[in-house]
C-alpha cells in the first residue's frame, strides 16, 4: 500500500514538469531583414514633368514634353539663335526627300545628307553645334514638337526666367523656325503667341528665332 502511495505522489510531481516543458524546435524563428545580405537596392527611377530643369551629363535644357511614364520626352535648349532656314532656294521635297511634320530629328538628318549643309542651312547648323563632346541628338524641331512646347509654355518660361535665361518669345517678332519645308522657297515658322505655324514670313532666307530640341 505504501508503495502505491509513493508511486502516485511521484507521478503527481512529474506531470506538471512534462506539461510546462518548452519545445524550442516547435517555435518558428521570425525572419530578420539583414541590410548586409548582399542585395543591392534598385536604382531610383528619375521622372520629370514639363517645366523641370533637365541635366544629364552634358545635355541641359528645360523639359518641354514627357510621356506617361515621366521618364522620356523632349527638352528645349536654354538659349536661342537668330538664323536663316537656308541661304539657297532648294526644294528638298521636290528632290525626293520626304519631310516629317512630327519628327525634327529625322528632318535634320535629311538636311545633313546634303553637301555643304552647315553653310547652306544655318538654322540646322546652329542646333547641331550643340552636338559636341559626345552629344549627337540636338535637332531643329518639327511643327508638332514646337506645339508640345507651346502647351507647356508657361511652365517652360517660368523655369527659363528663374534661371535668368531668354524666355520663349511671344508678341512681336515671336517666330521660330521649324524643320518643316513648304516648298522650294519657303519653310514653316512657328508662333508662340498663337501656338501654330505662320503663313507669313515663310521665306527660307529670312532670319527667325531658333531653339534646339533633344529627346531623353
Amino acid at each position: 500500500m505504501k508503495k502505491i502511495v509513493v508511486l502516485l505522489l511521484a507521478a503527481v510531481m512529474i506531470m506538471p514538469l512534462s506539461c510546462t516543458e518548452s519545445k524550442p524546435d516547435s517555435v518558428p524563428t521570425p525572419p530578420i531583414d539583414n541590410p548586409d545580405d548582399g542585395r543591392e537596392d534598385e536604382p531610383e527611377v528619375k521622372t520629370y514633368k514639363v517645366g523641370d530643369y533637365y541635366k544629364e551629363g552634358l545635355a541641359e535644357g528645360v523639359v518641354a514634353f514627357v510621356d506617361e511614364s515621366g521618364q522620356h520626352g523632349l527638352i528645349i535648349s536654354l538659349d536661342e539663335g537668330f538664323e536663316q532656314w537656308s541661304t539657297e532656294y532648294r526644294g528638298l521635297i521636290d528632290q525626293g526627300y520626304p519631310i516629317s511634320h512630327d519628327n525634327g530629328a529625322y528632318n535634320s538628318s535629311v538636311v545633313k545628307e546634303l553637301e555643304n549643309w552647315k553653310e547652306l542651312y544655318p538654322a540646322f547648323a546652329w542646333c547641331d553645334r550643340k552636338n559636341a563632346l559626345g552629344l549627337s541628338s540636338w535637332f531643329l524641331p518639327s511643327i508638332y514638337e514646337l506645339e508640345c512646347a507651346y502647351i507647356g509654355l508657361e511652365a517652360i518660361n517660368t523655369t527659363l526666367a528663374d534661371m535668368d535665361k531668354t524666355t520663349l518669345a511671344t508678341g512681336p517678332n515671336d517666330l521660330y523656325w521649324t524643320s518643316v519645308e513648304v516648298g522650294v522657297q519657303s519653310a514653316y515658322p512657328f508662333s508662340f503667341s498663337y501656338g501654330e505655324i505662320s503663313s507669313y514670313d515663310t521665306d527660307k532666307k529670312e532670319e527667325h528665332r531658333v531653339r534646339a530640341m533633344r529627346k531623353f
